[in-house]
């Protein structure tokens, strides 16, 4: 597996914190079989996904992934709508992936034979694929590393901009066309969350309970105070604190969602004006959309990009929260599957798909094995032919061997002037916290300017104190910057290592529009 390695030059594509084998293999295995099938490309022949401990990289040859984004970049600007009936498929499946994932919760596992769970395993195996495997071409491979998508659609609004004569920002309008017309989940939680506490503000006296109880107490107390309320409150808790467990969980439990509820009630905020707003300012984005549209005078083929910019950024959020939300569910099958061969949650997660159901036939497993998968393992790719490839485990010792042997890219950047790419515009000056794990949002205050490599829902909380975000991962598409869009945040993705080159207490200042950040 080292041969001839030393001289490729490999890229840590992405950092990934609480990652694990289990959500790795699906991804992994539609870069070979499914991407040459849908038209997506063929040109990564390697890629590993480095694990220590819960943290991975995802690991490719530099000069092949770099040929892969620019194979899907050309070919989504020049089709537009070859991308787009990819993604149409994905949202679809992705709305049913959600369905069938929820429904593992009500089936009696429990009085299931092994065969039966392998097979259940296989259909959601299935469309776990279409959701996750076909959507990673046109979600996020399509506008990774260099963020040629992103740069090609900037350099075209700047054109359009200056044939026009219009005196405007490229970077804000990119902003404002490539946003979606279709509410997020992100969205969509907020909402509901706003509503039930216009609902709790409505009754005094309960309003007051929630002003003035301790956390524990209310939680207790909620059911018997208010049945009504309480009901909503759970029910809001159910949908949408599967998004929070990621890959290895846990999800928000029950106590976080009242708390934040507290935390808004406490600070008299009117829950009806903050609706109103919101709803004004998606009004405002649709009609701000529409006028520079025709202002700017697309063609329709140009209009297909804008459009199919707004979809990847949509599908990405919407596909990575389906993707969330199984996982959760998925631990309901994990917690079966170790009661049956003596394994905990975490080793479970540590086993591939494919490995959960062979093993479930042959009704046997190597809890040695995943226990050294656990503590570091290189899990490693090649293709060796169209559609087809070979895949290999290796751990400890030989892991560390394997790692030493290839040629890592080392970050480059200027430690005092960082640069990336524009997500939402605005200029701030603050204090830099570094936050990548939910455990790390404790040291973030409101005004602090957060910085991480990527984010995810469980980080939302700590996001929605930020005055600016600065993201590692890059394009229109990473979390970061959609985020950033919904609450109108201002942001600079695709600048790698930024979490290594700022450090918590650094003073800086973010130009988001010029893509810049400077220690002061």
């Amino acid at each position: 597996m080292t041969k001839g390695r030393t001289k490729k030059t490999y890229i840590a594509v992405e950092d990934i914190p609480q990652n694990t084998m289990f959500m790795m293999e699906i991804p992994s295995i539609a870069f070979y079989t499914v991407y040459p099938k849908q038209g997506s490309g063929s040109f990564e022949k390697e890629f590993l996904t480095y694990f220590n401990g819960d943290f991975s990289q995802m690991i490719y040859v530099k000069k092949e992934f770099d040929a892969e984004c620019k194979f899907l970049s050309d070919k989504a600007i020049k089709n537009p709508k070859w991308a787009l009936k990819i993604l149409k498929r994905i949202e679809i499946a992705t709305t049913e992936f959600f369905k069938v994932m929820r429904n593992v919760e009500k089936l009696d596992l429990g009085n299931m034979t092994d065969i039966q769970i392998a097979k259940l395993m296989k259909e959601l195996w299935k469309i776990h694929m279409i959701s996750h495997g076909h959507a990673t071409a046109v979600s996020w491979h399509v506008d990774a590393g260099d963020q040629l998508t992103t740069k090609a659609i900037l350099r075209l609004i700047a054109k359009k901009l200056e044939s026009n004569k219009i005196q405007e920002s490229a970077s804000k309008v990119f902003s404002i066309l490539t946003s979606p017309n279709k509410k997020s989940l992100l969205e969509k939680e907020e909402e509901s969350f706003l509503r039930i506490a216009s609902d709790i503000s409505k009754k005094r006296k309960l309003k007051e309970t929630f002003i003035q109880s301790s956390l524990q107490g209310l939680k207790n107390n909620l059911a018997n105070l208010d049945k009504e309320i309480y009901k909503k409150v759970v029910s809001h808790y159910q949908r949408y604190s599967p998004l929070t467990y990621q890959y290895k969980g846990p999800a928000y439990p029950l106590e976080d969602y009242i708390s934040r509820w507290q935390a808004f009630l406490r600070e008299q905020s009117n829950p009806q004006t903050v609706l109103e707003q919101k709803k004004k300012d998606r009004q405002d984005l649709l009609k701000e959309q529409k006028k520079l549209i025709g202002q700017i005078g697309f063609t329709e083929h140009e209009k297909n990009i804008l459009k199919m910019a707004q979809e990847m950024v949509f599908i990405k959020s919407y596909r990575k929260n389906g993707l969330y939300n199984a996982m959760y569910y998925y631990e309901i099958i994990f917690r079966e599957f170790g009661k049956r061969f003596g394994l905990s949650v975490n080793q479970v997660q540590a086993m591939k798909p494919s490995e959960i159901i062979e093993s479930l036939k042959k009704g046997e497993v190597d809890a040695n094995v995943l226990n050294e998968r656990l503590k570091k393992a290189v899990d490693y790719y090649k293709r060796t032919g169209s559609a087809r490839y070979i895949n290999k485990v290796i751990t400890g010792k030989q892991a560390e061997q394997f790692m030493k042997s290839i040629k890592l890219q080392k970050p480059k950047n200027n430690v005092n002037k960082l640069i990336g790419t524009c997500a939402y515009p605005g200029k701030v000056e603050g204090i830099v916290k570094v936050i990548n794990i939910p455990d790390e949002m404790k040291k973030m205050k409101k005004g602090d300017i957060m910085v991480a490599h990527n984010t995810n829902p469980n980080l939302v909380p700590a996001m929605k104190k930020a005055s600016a975000l600065v993201g590692g991962a890059g394009g229109l598409t990473c979390h970061t910057s959609i985020v950033a869009r919904e609450m109108k945040i201002p942001c600079v993705v695709g600048v790698r290592n930024c979490d290594l080159f700022l450090k918590d207490g650094d003073r800086v200042i973010v130009d988001a529009e010029k893509g810049t950040i400077k220690k002061v």
